[in-house]
């Protein structure tokens, strides 16, 4: 199958893209999972756990017989390593903002990186620990019914000390070697490794439910045609999607469109904008980017009907999820919008070197040049797009080294708002705006923290608004799944929130390939 882009690491803790969770959630397995439904969380590593009557004791007790791939343990322990890597700021972890709800954790902004008595001090005082083998305990800082979720991630499950102490800061590294170097407690194990080309997965002998399948290829195309093409022949079983030129074809043929696989998913894409330096520090010109743009035009001439356009922040089918006008095409409200921004100092000359970034493909390609045309036509504003790999396009993300890039978004990790309103809190490792608004991040907060749920909405509704309003990003569209899967595959259990792997969040090992 194609994952589209090689993992940027094998580490789960720093892993953040879905083709590394493609890995990551196979190869290592959390405390919890999500039910096939995804209406609650079910045991995974761990057999079962309690919560205490004021919410803030967690105590999760490991499955009897829990082992990684090379036979060794799973410990309570481990979980402790994960957990306080996850938190320690020389690692800086992508997700760590999710776990900043673990007693001791809040400070994590404050910690100097640079200063290792600092940061020992820090990690040694957050509130996870291990009174056995077999007992696992976290404490947070107040009640979150939602902190369920949280255990279910890839990049909080258990590591082997010994492995991370002997790789240091190579931990996780994408090398032929690293079936040797790192051993998971997921259904799967990493057999090989070709770098640049694929990663194939194996059974983990350990695990305690057998995976059918006995080998796993994990290409990357990032050239749609190249991946259609590949289906086509025999060569894929399962794609990510397919080109959107080729969408009426498949449609129309009888024998691919009877391997479609359609429907709904918790993802929404949008563009972002660097706030950090001027232009785009003023709002109104990225209103006026915004509300210049036709989505209904994107979805039917780029995308070929898959997709919903998108001007909100929280998808369709999510708690939260509500229509807003705020960034929605209006080429003469563009321009409005074009002249405050103009009126409080933007001038020709900086919208001369705005560039649109975005990560080489044919696809994008063509996302890059309408948006292009969009702006031109609207505004008057001639945007140069550029082409870079995708390993460059991720780290001028993370350094703000890039005026406008897309297209990026988020997929749910679990079906609550705190994983979304989170996103783009100050100092967030999963935005790429800089936006940094303490009138956003006080709602954020009280809709993380409040007991019930009516207040918890309440603040992410004003949150969800003002995001809207302030656009450090433009809301595009929400996907759909859309892609082909080959008629021989079967017993996957498909959920709103699959990464690149079919089945991957709730039956991995009950796939199979019919005779």
């Amino acid at each position: 199958m194609n994952i589209d882009t090689e993992p940027g690491t094998l580490d789960p803790t720093q892993q953040q893209w879905v083709y590394e969770a493609a890995v990551g959630r196979n190869v290592f397995e959390a405390l919890t999972r999500p039910k096939g439904d995804l209406s609650d969380v079910e045991g995974a590593a761990a057999s079962s756990w309690t919560i205490s009557p004021d919410g803030l004791t967690w105590t999760f007790k490991i499955r009897s017989g829990e082992k990684y791939s090379d036979g060794t343990p799973v410990t309570a322990s481990d979980f402790v390593t994960s957990y306080k890597r996850i938190l320690d700021p020389t690692v800086a972890a992508s997700y760590e903002s999710f776990f900043e709800i673990i007693a001791g954790a809040s400070g994590y902004a404050g910690v100097d990186a640079k200063n290792a008595a600092a940061v020992k001090t820090f990690v040694d005082g957050l509130g996870v620990s291990a009174p056995d083998a077999n007992t696992f305990v976290i404490k947070l800082d107040h009640a979150a019914p939602w902190f369920k979720w949280v255990t279910s991630l890839w990049l909080a499950a258990p590591i082997k000390k010994s492995e991370v102490d002997a790789a240091g800061a190579n931990f996780g590294a994408v090398t032929p070697d690293a079936a040797a170097k790192i051993h998971g407690n997921g259904a799967f194990v990493i057999s090989e490794l070709v770098p640049k080309d694929h990663i194939t997965l194996s059974p983990n002998k350990q695990y305690r439910t057998q995976a059918v399948l006995q080998k796993v290829q994990l290409l990357y195309y990032t050239d749609a045609n190249v991946e259609f093409a590949k289906f086509q022949n025999g060569e894929l079983d399962i794609t990510r999607g397919v080109p959107s030129p080729d969408v009426p074809t498949v449609l129309g043929d009888p024998k691919l469109s009877k391997q479609v696989l359609r429907g709904p998913t918790l993802l929404n894409w949008w563009v972002d904008f660097n706030t950090t330096k001027a232009p785009l520090n003023n709002t109104d010109l990225r209103l006026a980017l915004s509300k210049s743009i036709d989505r209904d035009s994107y979805i039917k001439n780029v995308r070929k009907g898959i997709g919903t356009p998108s001007t909100y922040f929280i998808p369709n089918g999510e708690r939260g999820y509500e229509p807003s006008d705020t960034q929605k095409f209006d080429c003469t409200a563009a321009k409005a919008s074009l002249a405050k921004a103009k009126s409080a100092g933007v001038t020709d000359a900086q919208l001369a070197t705005l560039h649109y970034m975005y990560s080489a493909s044919s696809a994008r390609k063509v996302t890059a040049e309408f948006f292009q045309q969009q702006w031109q036509t609207c505004l008057g504003i001639n945007v140069t797009v550029d082409a870079v790999e995708s390993k460059t396009y991720a780290r001028n993300l993370r350094t703000h080294n890039y005026s406008i890039g897309g297209v990026s978004g988020w997929q749910a990790d679990y079906p609550d708002g705190q994983d979304w309103f989170d996103i783009f809190v100050t100092g967030s490792g999963n935005q790429f705006s800089g936006w940094s608004n303490k009138q956003y991040d006080d709602l954020v907060q009280k809709g993380d923290n409040a007991p019930k749920q009516a207040d918890r909405d309440t603040a992410y509704s004003a949150a969800q608004k003002l995001l809207e309003q302030e656009a450090p990003v433009m809301f595009l569209y929400q996907d759909e799944k859309f892609l082909l899967i080959a008629s021989k595959v079967k017993g996957y259990t498909k959920t709103a929130l699959d990464d690149d792997w079919i089945g991957d969040v709730a039956t991995p090992t009950s796939m199979y390939i019919a005779a």
